[in-house]
């Protein structure tokens, strides 16, 4: 009885939920009509100082992007946004209804550029096809002002300059209390009379004890930790440095940079009730909290004098360096054969070399001497160091050197266009020889020498020269008859032998699989290793080495090839017999293909001396290593 009463239960609850099913089924949805609206969470801000402006929209969770191009006084920062959408069931008399609301909310973060009473203007939304408008916001934004405890300081290294040339900007923070949680505005960046780049002089290590980040437009400056004084007053300071390039002529003042933080202004004790509150001046028990205001910083506007290039003097392959800068070649390798390649690495260094570009080649080298190709590679390096990596081929034997290049910049101490000139590199090119097949065969004909066919007295035989026609020549008939003997004799026994073989293969493959992949090693190298030979000059090349000689050296040596090193296989090595100099050789080829991971191609030498050294090496490792070593 007491089991069919809980079933009989279980059913009625099963009723009573699929009743409750239809009539939400049944029940009138009631949905919230599209809005769009923008909301701020301060309405009073200072110039520099972010705040978070919202876009909310009501009644869809599918809204496409505000249009913001319209906030032209403010910095915009995106941060995401995120559905705002709920369901809800309400029965009310009896009757029963389902209210549903979707939303969506979008965050920006905005930061005043200038001060006033400014308007943040109707941003449009389209949802479903449909434009919708938010409101206008008002916002107060008034000019920060300096304060006893905070003072911000740019300094340039020269404040009169020429255009192009580039200027260390530093700027220092000086903290005289203590602060949580700050953001620098660096209108600059964004500025189009201004070009910034790192400084190399005084770049930190992130995770430094001195360094703190520093968000910017497109990346982090690395600030330095440090003591200054200030119209003789001691501060904390966060320095950092930047190259500046100013695009314009004329007097320039530097944008307004401000810094906004918490500083803390005082402490809040504990509630009153509590009957040991103020008992204990001193903090104790941590009742006392401290307070933080925000305080936001401006830096002064130092004016930077601007003067024109001169036009007289100006050479005509003029790029817009300015500074002193110099340049130099190297070439891999020097003797070549006509149309090798030669590896040409190019250095510009200077106090600037972001927007240097490579000299023509065609026109400095002579397109009669050299193949140079059409498309240049772009440089790679610092920002006081550029290097650019060029394959070129030389046209005949004729070509004793790789001629001077050279840069023209204008130096700004002497007020004059100069032209910085490389060394040129000696070179030893010899005529390439044409390789035949019978040079490949070995360089002796190989069969009876055959003139022009001949009526002569003593017959057909007369029409061939040298030792062969000494050999006794069977009957053809004889020859053909022996042949087929020896086929029909010996093919049983052959497939037999044959099978036989492979099946020992077979099993001593299945036996001693990794004995199988060390005998199989060198093999696998070389397959490899041979498609390299041309010298493509890329990184995939350098890596493509460095893949085959771990996974040769791991099948030898019985180690998982992922992630050796030659630290990892020298000891193995050393037990089996390698010596010094090949060990020497072996750590040249991985510590090379180590490097391109994180240098590309640069002066590592070309892919094809490195392939011919990896192919040495192994051929010199296989007749130590054998089947390979155990572990």
């Amino acid at each position: 009885m007491r089991r069919w009463i809980r079933i009989g239960n279980m059913r009625g609850v099963a009723h009573g939920l699929a009743v409750v099913a239809l009539l939400l089924s049944l029940a009138g949805v009631v949905r919230a009509a599209v809005t769009v609206q923008a909301v701020v969470d301060q309405e009073e801000v200072y110039v520099g100082q972010s705040f978070t402006l919202q876009v909310q929209v009501e009644g869809s969770d599918s809204p496409g992007e505000p249009d913001i191009s319209s906030l032209i006084d403010f910095t915009v920062e995106p941060r995401g946004g995120q559905q705002n959408s709920s369901e809800s069931v309400s029965i009310i008399n009896g009757r029963m209804s389902r209210v549903s609301h979707r939303g969506y909310v979008f965050n920006y973060e905005l930061t005043s550029k200038r001060e006033g009473r400014l308007v943040i203007p109707p941003l449009s939304v389209i949802i479903d096809k449909q434009l919708y408008q938010t409101q206008p916001v008002r916002i107060v934004v008034k000019q920060p002002e300096e304060s006893d405890e905070f003072k911000l300081r740019q300094t340039l290294s020269k404040d009169r300059v020429y255009v192009g040339e580039p200027v260390t900007l530093t700027v220092t923070w000086y903290i005289g209390k203590d602060v949580k949680g700050f953001n620098f505005t660096l209108p600059i960046f964004s500025d189009p009379r201004f070009t910034i780049s790192a400084d190399d002089r005084a770049s930190l290590t992130p995770g430094q004890d001195n360094s703190v980040r520093i968000p910017v437009p497109g990346g982090e400056i690395v600030a330095e930790k440090g003591q200054g004084v200030l119209n003789g007053e001691k501060y904390l300071t966060v320095t950092f440095s930047r190259i500046v390039t100013v695009n314009e002529t004329g007097k320039i003042s530097l944008p307004q940079i401000t810094v906004s933080c918490q500083a803390l202004s005082g402490y809040r004790q504990g509630s009153g009730r509590d009957p040991f509150s103020g008992m204990f001046p001193d903090d104790f028990f941590g009742r006392s909290r401290q307070v933080y205001r925000t305080e936001v910083v401006p830096s002064d506007q130092p004016v930077v004098e601007v003067f024109p290039l001169p036009e007289e003097g100006r050479p005509v392959d003029f790029t817009g360096l300015v500074g002193e800068y110099s340049v130099a070649v190297t070439a891999t390798p020097t003797k070549v054969k006509i149309g090798d390649p030669i590896t040409l690495n190019i250095q510009i260094a200077g106090p600037s070399v972001a927007g240097a570009s490579l000299p023509s080649l065609a026109e400095g080298l002579g397109v009669n001497d050299f193949k140079v190709p059409d498309e240049m590679a772009p440089g790679e390096g610092s920002a006081v160091l550029k290097t650019f990596t060029q394959t070129i081929r030389a046209r005949h034997a004729g070509v004793r050197q790789i001629p001077s290049l050279h840069l023209a910049y204008f130096n700004p101490d002497t007020g004059r266009y100069e032209t910085a000139s490389s060394p040129p590199v000696l070179l030893e090119v010899s005529e390439a020889r044409l390789v035949t097949a019978q040079d490949a065969e070995g360089g002796m004909p190989s069969g009876p020498e055959k003139k022009e066919l001949t009526t002569v007295k003593g017959g057909i035989s007369y029409n061939y020269e040298g030792p062969e026609v000494l050999t006794i020549q069977a009957p053809i008939g004889s020859v053909g008859m022996d042949f087929g003997w020896y086929v029909l004799l010996g093919a049983p026994p052959g497939v037999f032998l044959l099978v036989l073989v492979g099946a020992g293969v077979v099993r001593l493959g299945r036996k001693d699989p990794v004995g199988r992949a060390a005998r199989r090693a060198y093999g696998r190298l070389r397959t490899e290793l041979d498609p390299l030979a041309d010298g493509s000059e890329t990184v995939a090349g350098y890596q493509a080495i460095g893949l085959a000689m771990r996974e040769y050296l791991g099948a030898k040596l019985r180690r998982n090839p992922a992630a050796l090193t030659y630290v990892d296989v020298e000891p193995d090595l050393i037990h089996a017999g390698v010596g010094p100099e090949l060990l020497g050789r072996l750590r040249q080829v991985m510590e090379q293909c180590e490097a391109s991971q994180y240098a590309g191609a640069l002066s590592l030498g070309d892919v094809k001396r490195l392939r011919d050294l990896a192919v040495q090496v192994a051929d010199d490792l296989e007749s130590l290593l054998v089947k390979g070593v155990g572990r």
